[in-house]
């Protein structure tokens, strides 16, 4: 099936590399902002029955979501019969419900508005909580967790277990492990009752003698990171290393993640980033097949 692809200003090379697995075509919106702040997009006019819009929401997030309705938009005006959204990181995903009386469910207002823009199908990559899309959507959807292209980037570590920094992240973790074909485990906390202090501690897992891969879908601070890799290392791990999917990256994550004592900080390409060294196109390829 030949269809086009749709490149936003926040696509990160995806759609090329994208259109060149399919050997199909690619357009790269227009895109203006008028003095007065609001955005204009345009799409040059294609004849293509088919369009994969690739857009991850990554900051500034409120712009890049408005340019990717509007693109929506615009692709509904030229009578496209089935549109796919491909979106790489997909913003306010961890609010994703009222934790307080008066908020709103953030990730609810993102999905639902993407949808009634007459969208077939919609694929993300290492969402928060894929919950989230199965209560929001009604719409065929994918998430995609590129464990295959995780596995083979550290399997040159040797002695090497996988951790989740705490038990949400555990399915994160035990996907890559078992294509490591090593252990896997969370940390939970402790607190001193008589100092107060509190530690993070693996459930099961031994570090000594080890190397530990601590993996999260998102590093934004790295506060996260930080403590259980100083966690691993005080209990005589062998070195840390840290895979976030999403590399956000916010007020010195990166400075405070190697002051941890990390050996290497690794993300994906659905935000760019200095660590970005792992692309999730072949992943987002093989779930692009289901719909087409």
């Amino acid at each position: 099936m030949i269809c086009l692809f749709v490149a936003t200003s926040s696509s990160n090379g995806l759609a090329a590399l994208l259109a060149r697995e399919f050997d199909d075509k690619i357009v790269r919106i227009e895109k203006k902002i008028f003095p007065d702040g609001e955005l204009y997009v345009k799409i040059p006019p294609f004849k293509d029955d088919y369009a994969v819009v690739v857009s991850s929401l990554y900051k500034p997030q409120n712009e890049h979501l408005m340019e990717l309705l509007l693109v929506l938009e615009a692709l509904n005006g030229l009578n496209i019969k089935k549109i796919i959204v491909v979106i790489p990181y997909l913003a306010y995903a961890r609010q994703d419900k009222r934790f307080l009386e008066g908020e709103p469910i953030s990730v609810k207002v993102v999905l639902s508005s993407i949808e009634m823009n007459g969208v077939s199908a919609v694929i993300t990559v290492d969402v928060h909580k894929e919950d989230s899309l199965k209560e929001w959507l009604n719409v065929p959807y994918d998430n995609i967790i590129p464990v295959k292209e995780v596995a083979e980037y550290f399997r040159k570590i040797k002695n090497v277990k996988v951790l989740a920094p705490d038990k949400g992240a555990l399915h994160r973790a035990k996907l890559i492990a078992e294509s490591l074909g090593t252990e896997y485990d969370y940390l939970e906390k402790f607190r001193d009752r008589i100092t107060g202090e509190v530690r993070i501690l693996p459930k099961n897992l031994r570090f000594e003698g080890n190397n530990i891969l601590i993996v999260d879908d998102i590093i934004s601070t790295g506060g996260t990171m930080a403590l259980a890799a100083r966690s691993a290392l005080e209990n005589n791990a062998l070195k840390v290393y840290a895979y976030g999917t999403h590399a956000l990256l916010v007020k010195g994550a990166l400075d405070r993640l190697y002051e941890a004592g990390i050996e290497e900080v690794v993300s994906t390409n659905t935000v760019l980033s200095p660590i970005s060294k792992i692309s999730v196109h072949l992943s987002v390829k093989e779930s692009l097949k289901k719909f087409l």
